[in-house]
């Protein structure tokens, strides 16, 4: 009898007959030699000891856990280690970055910058409400810029002949663009702004005011007419249920400030902390758990001294608790 079935057969009495069946079943559904052991992967091991904390039987053995250290020169300050941190035993003067949604139009430009994929945003579409639109142009002149996919589908103002004369329309206009002839109202487009407020004075809807037309297909979904419109006749939609908020992933983010730089609408927030110190690793409250080291992959500035677990064969009794409490995927069978 080989040595693996002679230890299985060991651990099957110290669990019971009934334990054994069940056992022989899970690893036959899971096709899996159930005369295999358990093992740590030294290359996958970064010693945190959790695994020696859920074993009830001792059977892993870890002289001591691995130690963490943060080297202030290789540090970039992003603060990705500061949220992975659970004991709160990293401590960096990060700058913290965050969208505020009020600002945010879902461009898209911040994400493209994003190398780590760190910005979330909903995937948004801007409708145009034709009957809530005076053809001020205002978002005509914002999207030149972008998709230049705004346009005019009519370009002046006009009386409708429901029109009486009732001169309400003549004290709202500041460019002294109406006049009123033969019992009717007169619009003078060579003066009119657009501005929209005789439509809005005009009870009788009377005023036929100028129209904008969007091409979607040339949309680059910018959000820039939305705040150009005064008249609430853009309105952000989503191709989900929701609009979720856009925010930032502080467990990705690594403070690289492109995503700043690069929007135009000042939706970035960009926090600065008051007091500049060396960063650092409370070692008293660090619980060696790595995930900071795990994290800081690009900067290297997690500095550690790993140590490696091992599983004591004889006393295994293939509880497979080490299995799923390692975070690193390091124990194996």
């Amino acid at each position: 009898m080989d040595l693996n079935r002679r230890i299985f057969l060991q651990r099957l009495a110290a669990l019971g007959a009934g334990g054994s069946l069940l056992s022989l079943t899970s690893c036959e559904l899971a096709q899996i030699d159930p005369f295999s052991l358990y093992y740590i992967k030294d290359d996958e091991c970064l010693g945190c000891g959790k695994c020696i904390d859920v074993c009830g039987y001792d059977a892993i053995s870890l002289n001591k856990k691995s130690t963490f250290e943060l080297d202030a020169d290789s540090c970039s300050l992003c603060g990705r280690c500061i949220d992975a941190c659970d004991e709160k035993a990293i401590h960096v003067p990060a700058v913290k970055y965050s969208i505020i949604p009020s600002e945010c139009t879902s461009c898209g430009k911040c994400k493209e910058v994003c190398e780590p994929n760190a910005i979330v945003l909903a995937e948004v579409n801007y409708v145009f409400e034709e009957s809530l639109c005076v053809g001020c142009g205002d978002c005509i002149e914002a999207c030149k810029k972008e998709g230049n996919c705004i346009s005019y589908e009519r370009e002046i103002y006009s009386v409708r002949g429901r029109c009486n004369g009732c001169r309400e329309c003549i004290p709202v206009c500041k460019s002294n663009a109406i006049t009123i002839s033969w019992g009717k109202a007169v619009i003078d487009n060579s003066k009119c702004t657009k501005c929209g407020k005789c439509v809005i004075a005009c009870r009788r809807y009377a005023i036929n005011p100028a129209r904008v037309k969007k091409d979607d297909e040339e949309c680059t979904n910018c959000g820039k007419c939305l705040p150009t419109c005064d008249f609430h006749a853009i309105t952000k939609t989503s191709q989900s249920e929701e609009i979720v908020d856009p925010y930032i992933d502080r467990a990705k983010c690594v403070a690289c400030n492109k995503c700043y730089e690069v929007c135009e609408l000042n939706a970035i927030e960009k926090e600065v902390p008051e007091v500049i110190f060396a960063p650092y690793i409370d070692k008293d409250e660090c619980s060696s758990c790595a995930r900071c080291y795990s994290i800081c992959v690009d900067d290297n500035a997690i500095k550690a001294t790993i140590e490696k677990a091992s599983v004591i064969e004889s006393a295994c009794k293939l509880c497979g608790e080490c299995l799923d409490v390692c975070e690193f995927n390091a124990v194996g069978r």
